[in-house]
């Protein structure tokens, strides 16, 4: 069965990707997405698997930054925190909290 194409344009999130029972989940800002797309290979990089999975590395890191954030001081990490590595270092730019569908979307930039 084919996979359905992750475009980078949608929210990131992975079935594991909770705390607490919130969902936590990732967009690129406009900016990032811009940078992107300056440096990409391909005329469709929005739609391109390699892309895909390359950012959701980096997410899957932000998201390790998040939990262990939340573990230390019990609370979600506010806009402007840099959740990083040495590769990654996503700043959140916005966040998103919908408590109808438990869920927490930041908005992650350079």
């Amino acid at each position: 069965m084919e996979q359905p194409v992750q475009s980078i344009v949608d929210v990131f999130k992975h079935e594991s990707w909770y705390i607490d029972d919130w969902q936590i989940q990732f967009l690129l800002s406009e900016g990032h997405l811009h940078e992107i797309r300056k440096l990409a290979p391909v005329s469709n990089w929005y739609e391109d698997q390699t892309i895909a999975a390359d950012c959701m590395n980096k997410l899957a890191v932000c998201f390790n930054s998040v939990y262990k954030f939340h573990k230390t001081f019990g609370c979600l990490p506010i806009i402007g925190d840099r959740l990083f590595d040495e590769d990654t270092g996503m700043k959140i730019h916005d966040r998103s909290i919908d408590g109808t569908q438990m869920t927490v979307t930041f908005i992650l930039g350079s």
